[in-house]
């Protein structure tokens, strides 16, 4: 099992369970798609086709997403007609395994929401998507980042259990220049969580959390073996708001990366229920990689967060980290869980 695949399951198992917070909040909204968070995760199959795509162009079962977001009232002045919804998703997407072509990434997706029937609503989706794709280019192995645009159509279907559960049935399609393109279903379950807020006793404003996470890490290249991954963390946040920095101990994976370095992002951060909140962070790494004659490089760390407060000083975090390099080698994914502790 990848790293992405375990984050996946552990975002779908959380999510599962988060309703028990969500009776700390107030009355729940008329409508359970009123400005609430939004988490779902699925799993398919598909095709590319055209570019570079040659042998087996099938993606073998292994597609899936996860998407995290937030309904909005209107985007950068924009409102949709009456009975539409309009949210901001971000998502990981991984488009499987065809022959030479391992390509995921990230995505920022602007949605269109209607709700067709009381069970029923449909999502029209469509973003950039920074990609990375494992392949082979004359005989060399590279990780080619790409930027391209993720378009999903998707269908959400209501299900016993807490309110705004659902199962998703989805269609995404990536375009990307030159290259090849794809189109796969993915099928999965989601929730449409209502507006909540951190509980007054766990609001993480303006203290200096300081924490550790370990895992494993991946590098994207064949040849290599998953390491033991640590890293020790220093964080303030202001509202939806947080910088973080990071000194990352990735490990060795028997070939091409021994890397450690200092990063620092930008964070924001997603209430889902009172104790329970998603985040994404984005900023330079630092590193240097001991297995490349100790060669200093500026690279990109991009990370996809589930953090639950345990009490108002401890955080529990589960994390996917994205390491890219911007040379086309040498690009590693994280896994990590952790804590945080307020000082």
């Amino acid at each position: 099992m990848t790293a992405t695949t375990c984050m996946a399951a552990v975002l779908v198992m959380h999510a599962a369970l988060a309703h028990a917070d969500a009776a700390d909040t107030t009355a729940a909204p008329a409508d359970p798609d009123d400005r609430g968070a939004y988490l779902s995760t699925t799993f398919g199959n598909g095709r590319i086709h055209g570019g570079n795509a040659s042998g087996d162009r099938w993606m073998r079962g292994r597609t899936f997403e996860v998407r995290a977001g937030r309904q909005q009232h209107d985007v950068w002045g924009l409102a949709l007609p009456p009975g539409w919804t309009m949210r901001v998703d971000f998502v990981h997407y991984n488009e499987g395994h065809p022959d030479n072509n391992h390509r995921d990434g990230f995505a920022l997706q602007w949605l269109a929401v209607r709700r067709l029937a009381p069970a029923w609503t449909g999502e029209l989706g469509v973003g950039p998507y920074l990609s990375m794709n494992t392949t082979k280019i004359a005989g060399e192995q590279i990780d080619d980042a790409r930027l391209g645009a993720l378009v999903s159509v998707a269908l959400r279907v209501a299900v016993p259990g807490p309110s705004g559960t659902h199962v998703r049935l989805g269609f995404n399609h990536v375009a990307m220049h030159t290259v090849h393109r794809s189109d796969a279903l993915v099928f999965g379950i989601g929730r449409q969580f209502g507006a909540a807020e951190p509980a007054p006793a766990v609001v993480p404003d303006g203290r200096l959390w300081l924490g550790a996470t370990i895992g494993t890490s991946i590098t994207n290249m064949a040849g290599t073996h998953g390491a033991h991954a640590t890293v020790l963390e220093a964080r303030q946040y202001a509202g939806r708001w947080g910088i973080g920095y990071k000194f990352l101990f990735e490990g060795d994976d028997g070939a091409r990366v021994d890397r450690r370095g200092l990063a620092g992002q930008l964070w924001y951060v997603q209430p889902v229920t009172p104790r329970f909140s998603m985040s994404a962070g984005l900023g330079p790494y630092f590193a240097a990689n001991r297995r490349d004659d100790n060669r200093t490089a500026t690279n990109l760390l991009v990370t996809f967060q589930a953090e639950h407060a345990l009490s108002p000083h401890t955080r529990f975090i589960v994390n996917f980290n994205r390491i890219k390099t911007f040379r086309k080698t040498n690009d590693r994914d994280l896994f990590q869980v952790g804590v945080l502790r307020r000082f």
